[in-house]
């Protein structure tokens, strides 16, 4: 075979030996990029998508950790305001309290405990009150008595309606809640 090749490579004229090297260069590149160049281009291209898909991921992984660091050191400190486990906390006994500090305790109408809940290991106590006949710089003072408490509490609901009779006195309806670790 390898002798039937090499004679008729001496029975051509030296263009024809030209276009059959040309020609089997132009092969031979074409192989070799179809075979070596192609893929490793397509390789680089997919690697290049990727990794700006990761920086890109990394980028919202930063922001996502930020966000996270953000509120742990919010629950940090949330947490910081919840009762202690060993100290009884009274939600009720330190509403009448925040009432008598303010001297609303006699327009207190209605003091209603609801029924504790526990969610995700913090128990959420409850009060409903209704207020009758108070007036605005009363309420204000209670929302701050509240504000200001030691432990965390806060007001959940706030329905305020005037008096038809005098508008000056509020009917206000509030439930007020409280948390402690279960």
């Amino acid at each position: 075979m390898m002798s039937m090749l090499q004679e008729r490579w001496r029975h051509l004229a030296t263009r024809e030996r030209t276009i059959v090297v040309v020609g089997a260069m132009v092969v031979i590149a074409s192989l070799l990029f179809l075979i070596v160049v192609d893929p490793l281009l397509t390789r680089i291209d997919r690697l290049e998508r990727q990794a700006l898909r990761k920086s890109r991921d990394r980028g919202e992984l930063a922001v996502l950790a930020a966000e996270y660091a953000a509120k742990q050191a919010r629950l940090a400190k949330l947490e910081q305001r919840l009762p202690p486990a060993d100290a009884p906390f009274s939600l009720l006994a330190f509403m009448e309290e925040a009432a008598a500090s303010v001297q609303i305790r006699d327009r207190i109408v209605g003091m209603q405990p609801q029924q504790p809940t526990t969610l995700q290991g913090y128990q959420e106590t409850s009060v409903d009150l209704r207020l009758d006949g108070i007036q605005l710089p009363q309420l204000l003072a209670l929302l701050v008595a509240l504000d200001q408490a030691p432990y965390d509490v806060q007001v959940r609901h706030l329905q305020v309606k005037p008096k038809y009779d005098n508008p000056v006195n509020l009917d206000a309806t509030l439930r007020i809640v409280s948390y402690a670790k279960a």
